[in-house]
C-alpha cells in the first residue's frame, strides 16, 4: 500500500486571521487519502515524515489467521513513501508486537532523530533510518501514556492519559529517574505533555480543566524538585497537541474546544511570556472545523518553516496537513496524502527561456496544468483535456516574462498539486 505525499503550494486564495499572522487554506481529501483520524505526527532526523492513524489501515497474518492492524506510514522528504513502510509489527528482544487499532497515542522524535512510538502503556524506541525497533519501555502503573517529551540531553517526559497518575522523568536510556510531578497535582484527562529543553520547566496539557498549560517549575534543573512554583497559563485552552517550533523556540498547542480560543486551531506561545497572548496561529477553515476535529498531532521541520497538523474525531477530513511560512509571513496549507498522481520538479530549474513538467496520472480523466505568478495572476494554460493514465510532459515557454518565481499548478481527478519555478534572464 503506497502511497504519495501530494506537496502542494496552494495559492492563498482564501485566507483566515490569526494572532499576528495569517494562514491559508484550500484542497479536500481524495478517495486514496491515508486513513483519517490521526493520532500522531513526527519528522524524524532525516527529514522523513511518519504518521499514524488511531484505526485499522493495514491486514497482517497472525496465529489465528488475518487481522486489522494500525500501521506507521514513513514518508521521504520528496514526497515517496519510505521503503520500510508501512510499519505494523515491532520487536524487540525477540519478541514481536503487532500494532493493534486503538493501542496508539502519539509518535515524538528524540534528540538522536528516531521515533518513540507511545502504544496503551509501553513506548518503542524506532530507528529511522530502518524501521526497526531497538528498544521497549513498558511503565511500572500499567496506564495510558501519553506522547512523549524530550529535553535536549536525552531525557523522556512520560504523562498518563488518566488524572492523578503523576508525570515521570526517565534518562536517556530510559531508566527511571524520578517522579517530577505527583498524581495529586493533576485534575484532568490529558493527551501529551511538554518539556523545556533545558529540563527547567514541565509543561502539562489537561483538556478537561480548562488550563492550556500548566506549568511546573524546577528549582534547578532536570533533577530539581518540580512542584514548589507552578504557573497556569492559556486559561480556556484545552490542549491535546504540542510541539515546540525549532528556530523560533515557540511553543505550540492545538485547542479542542476550549473557550475563548478558536476551536481547531494551533496556537504559539513565547515560553518567556505570559501565555495571554499567542504569537502566531494556525486557523482551518469552518467548514473543517465543523466536522468536529479535534488536534492530536504537530511537528515541525529543523528550519521551523513547515508544519504537519494532524486531527481525531472524523473520517472527513486530511490525514494530514502540511503547511508553510511564506515569504511575506503568510502561512499556505501546502499538501495531502494521496497516491497515484504527481507534479514533477520542472527541469531545468532556474531555467531561461523554458522548462518542462510531467505530470503523472493514475486514471485518465481532464487534467488541467497552469501557470501563475506570485501574484496569483494566471499567466500561461499548459493543459486543460482528457489526458490518459500515466506519464505526460509538457513545456512552459516564459520568453515573454519577468524574471521571477512562478507556480505550476495541476489538478485531475481530484487530485491537486503544485511546483515553484524560478527564471533567471
Amino acid at each position: 500500500m503506497k502511497r504519495t505525499l501530494m506537496v502542494m503550494l496552494i495559492l492563498c486564495l482564501v485566507t483566515f486571521a490569526g494572532y499576528g499572522q495569517e494562514w491559508g487554506w484550500t484542497g479536500s481529501p481524495g478517495a486514496d487519502t491515508l486513513r483519517s483520524y490521526g493520532h500522531g505526527v513526527a519528522i524524524d532526523g532525516e527529514g522523513k515524515l511518519w504518521y499514524n492513524s488511531y484505526y485499522w489501515s493495514e491486514t497482517v497474518e497472525v496465529d489465528t489467521g488475518a487481522r486489522n492492524c494500525l500501521a506507521i506510514y514513513i514518508f521521504n522528504a520528496d514526497g515517496t513513501e519510505a521503503s520500510f513502510s508501512p510499519i505494523t509489527m515491532l520487536t524487540v528482544d525477540g519478541v514481536t508486537d503487532t500494532l493493534w487499532p486503538g493501542s496508539n497515542k502519539g509518535l515524538r522524535t528524540d534528540i538522536n532523530g528516531d521515533i518513540v512510538y507511545a502504544e496503551s502503556y509501553s513506548f518503542y524506541r524506532i530507528n529511522h533510518l530502518n524501521g526497526e525497533a531497538t528498544a521497549k519501555l513498558v511503565t511500572p502503573d500499567s496506564s495510558s501514556v501519553c506522547a512523549a517529551a524530550f529535553t535536549d540531553a536525552g531525557e523522556m517526559i512520560v504523562n498518563h492519559v488518566l488524572p492523578g497518575m503523576g508525570i515521570e522523568i526517565y534518562d536517556a536510556d530510559w531508566e527511571l529517574i524520578d517522579e517530577a510531578v505527583p498524581g495529586e497535582m493533576q485534575n484532568s484527562y490529558s493527551r501529551v505533555a511538554e518539556v523545556a529543553k533545558d529540563g527547567s520547566a514541565i509543561y502539562y496539557n489537561g483538556f478537561t480543566n480548562g488550563v492550556g498549560f500548566v506549568r511546573f517549575n524546577s528549582d534547578s534543573d532536570i533533577y530539581g524538585d518540580f512542584t514548589s512554583s507552578i504557573d497556569t497559563l492559556a486559561l480556556g485552552l484545552s490542549v491535546e497537541s504540542t510541539a515546540w517550533q525549532p528556530v523560533t523556540g515557540y511553543l505550540w498547542g492545538g485547542n479542542t474546544g476550549g473557550a475563548g480560543w478558536t476551536n481547531a486551531a494551533h496556537y504559539a506561545f513565547d515560553a518567556a511570556g505570559d501565555f495571554t497572548t499567542a504569537v502566531d496561529s494556525i486557523l482551518m477553515p469552518a467548514s473543517v472545523v465543523d466536522l468536529g476535529i479535534k488536534p492530536r498531532g504537530i511537528a515541525f521541520t529543523d528550519d521551523g518553516m513547515t508544519a504537519y497538523v494532524t486531527f481525531f474525531n472524523t473520517w472527513d477530513s486530511n490525514a494530514i496537513y502540511k503547511f508553510e511560512k511564506g515569504g511575506v509571513g503568510v502561512w499556505e496549507h501546502t499538501g495531502t496524502m494521496i497516491t497515484g498522481y504527481a507534479l514533477k520538479a520542472n527541469y531545468p530549474n532556474p531555467f531561461n527561456p523554458s522548462t518542462k513538467l510531467d505530470v503523472v496520472l493514475k486514471d485518465g480523466g481532464v487534467a488541467d496544468l497552469r501557470i501563475y505568478d506570485m501574484r496569483g495572476a494566471e499567466v500561461a494554460v499548459l493543459n486543460n483535456s482528457y489526458l490518459s493514465a500515466g506519464e505526460h510532459t509538457f513545456t512552459f515557454d516564459a520568453s515573454q516574462f519577468a524574471a521571477g518565481v512562478y507556480i505550476a499548478k495541476f489538478t485531475a481527478n481530484g487530485a491537486m498539486y503544485t511546483q515553484t519555478m524560478t527564471l533567471v534572464k
